[in-house]
């Protein structure tokens, strides 16, 4: 074998593997389009089947809040019991892990920021509704349980205190359903 043939060999088995190599990483990045796409999907899904729920939700929040108000009014007024209560936040959103290994190369920045910040935002949301959790079950729970009208000093300023973390939770949750309605727009106007 002369020198020529084996430098043209060589390049042609080099050529070949490139080739190979091309071939097999366009093929992974159609498979993680196709990937992303379902996934994106899937997620549009959830938010769209959530959406029927806010009004029954906005309803119960505005319920607490105005047994709270109507409690904490001058005089004795009698709020309605079964109105008075906590909310409990249970989210699972989490959106970015998956997309942080092939899948954030296909989807575009402007979405992948909105996917963090909603992540970024649901510990801190699940984090406050346990505070207004527990301050319902240590300081209001027990008045509710008594059915306390006339509230003492301390009485009075810990329902206060509840009234008003359940009211930065209320926008706090209002805040986070912005912005999962501005990824649900952002996944339509994809096709997802």
């Amino acid at each position: 074998m002369s020198p020529g043939d084996a430098l043209l060999t060589f390049v042609s088995v080099f050529v070949a593997a490139l080739l190979a190599f091309y071939l097999d990483g366009l093929r992974e990045r159609r498979a993680a389009r196709a990937w992303v796409r379902e996934y994106l999907g899937f997620w549009r899904g959830v938010l769209d089947s959530s959406r029927g729920d806010r009004a029954a939700n906005a309803e119960g929040l505005a319920r607490i809040a105005t047994a709270l108000d109507t409690w904490l009014s001058e005089g004795t007024a009698e709020p309605v019991w079964s109105d008075v209560d906590t909310v409990n936040v249970n989210t699972a959103v989490s959106f970015t892990p998956m997309l942080l290994s092939a899948g954030a190369g296909v989807v575009p920045n402007e979405l992948v920021g909105q996917l963090f910040v909603a992540d970024a935002n649901a510990p801190a949301l699940l984090r406050r509704s346990e505070y207004v959790t527990r301050l319902f079950d240590e300081y209001v729970l027990p008045l509710v349980l008594a059915r306390v009208t006339a509230l003492a000093p301390e009485q009075r300023r810990a329902v206060e205190k509840y009234r008003d973390e359940f009211a930065g939770l209320c926008d706090q949750m209002h805040h986070y359903l912005h912005l999962l309605d501005e990824i649900r727009a952002e996944l339509v106007g994809l096709g997802a």
